[in-house]
C-alpha cells in the first residue's frame, strides 16, 4: 500500500448497496473512491474530472455493461486499468482481457480484491505519476482560503451537479444547489452569495431569465457565470446581454472552473464587497 494512499478509484455500478459496499472497501484502504450508477455517468465522469488511476466497474448493468463501458475507457483513456467484476458463469468476458486488467467473480473476498486493487496501481504507476503531480501543484483544497467565495449553483442535471460540486469540494469550496432558474432567483433573495454558477437550459425558468430578475431585484448583485454547451459567438453574447460576468463551458475542466473562481474572488477583493 505504501505510495498508492489517496489514489482515484472511480466505482461503477448500477447498484446502490454494491457501490456503497465497495466504498467502505476502499475508504478502508485509504483510497479516494467516486462512484457512478451508470456506464454513461462513468464516462461524464471521466470527461470532466481529473485522471484517474483505476476503474472499477460491475459486468451487469442496464443500458451499458461493464465490457460496453471497459472498451469506450480503453479506447478514450487507454492508460487508466480496469477491473472488471462478473457473475460465475458469464463466460463473454474471456474474449476481452485484453481490456481489463483484472476479471474477478463475485462474490470476492476482500484480500483477493485488495491485491487485484494494488497491482493494477502498481503496474500503472509510472505512467500517472508525473501528471499527478503536476494536477497536485495546480489544485488544493487551500484555494477556497485564499480565494473565498460564496457560491450558489444552479444546475437542473443531477451528474452535472454531482460532478461540479465535485471539483468544488476539491478546492475546499461548499456550494448551496438549486435546480432551476427560478428556484435561484428566490435563493439570492434570501442568502447573500458571491457567484452564481448558472446554467442556461432549466425548466421552469431558464438561467437568461433567472439572469434578468436578479439583475432587476437586488441590490447586492452576485458576479454570475453561464454554464453553457454553447460555444458560439451569439450565444456567448446573448449571455452576457442578460447581465451575466462571464460564461464557462460544458463540460467543464478543472482548472478552466479554478481559473475562473480565482478571477472572481480578486474582483470581490478590489471592489471592496
Amino acid at each position: 500500500m505504501e505510495g498508492l494512499e489517496g489514489k482515484y478509484i472511480l466505482v461503477v455500478d448500477d447498484n446502490l448497496t454494491n457501490r456503497n459496499i465497495l466504498k467502505t472497501q476502499l475508504d478502508l484502504w485509504k483510497f479516494t473512491p467516486v462512484l457512478a450508477g451508470s456506464g454513461e455517468e462513468a464516462l461524464q465522469i471521466l470527461s470532466y474530472h481529473r485522471p484517474f488511476d483505476l476503474v472499477i466497474t460491475d459486468m451487469e448493468m442496464p443500458g451499458m455493461d461493464g465490457i460496453q463501458l471497459g472498451q469506450s475507457i480503453h479506447v478514450k483513456y487507454p492508460d487508466i486499468p480496469i477491473i472488471l467484476l462478473s457473475s460465475l458463469g458469464d463466460e463473454r468476458k474471456e474474449a476481452y482481457k485484453d481490456i481489463f486488467s483484472s476479471i474477478l467473480t463475485k462474490p470476492i473476498k476482500q484480500h483477493i480484491l485488495n491485491s487485484h486493487v494494488i497491482n493494477s496501481l502498481r503496474k500503472n504507476r509510472k505512467s500517472f505519476s508525473m501528471e499527478n503531480q503536476l494536477y497536485a501543484q495546480n489544485i488544493s483544497a487551500g484555494i477556497a482560503q485564499d480565494s473565498p467565495l460564496s457560491i450558489l449553483l444552479a444546475e437542473d442535471n443531477l451528474v452535472n451537479q454531482k460532478i461540479i460540486i465535485y471539483m468544488l469540494a476539491k478546492m475546499g469550496y461548499v456550494a448551496d444547489i438549486v435546480q432551476n432558474g427560478q428556484e435561484a432567483v428566490d435563493a439570492v433573495n434570501q442568502k447573500v452569495y458571491d457567484l452564481v454558477l448558472m446554467d442556461i437550459q432549466m425548466p421552469e425558468m431558464d438561467g437568461l431569465e433567472a439572469t434578468r430578475a436578479i439583475r432587476q431585484l437586488l441590490q447586492a448583485q452576485p458576479f454570475i457565470v453561464a454554464m453553457t454547451a454553447n460555444a458560439m459567438q451569439g450565444d456567448k453574447e446573448e449571455c452576457l446581454a442578460a447581465g451575466m460576468d462571464d460564461y464557462i463551458s460544458k463540460p467543464i475542466n478543472l482548472n478552466s472552473l479554478k481559473s475562473m473562481l480565482e478571477k472572481f474572488s480578486l474582483e470581490k477583493k478590489n471592489s471592496g464587497y
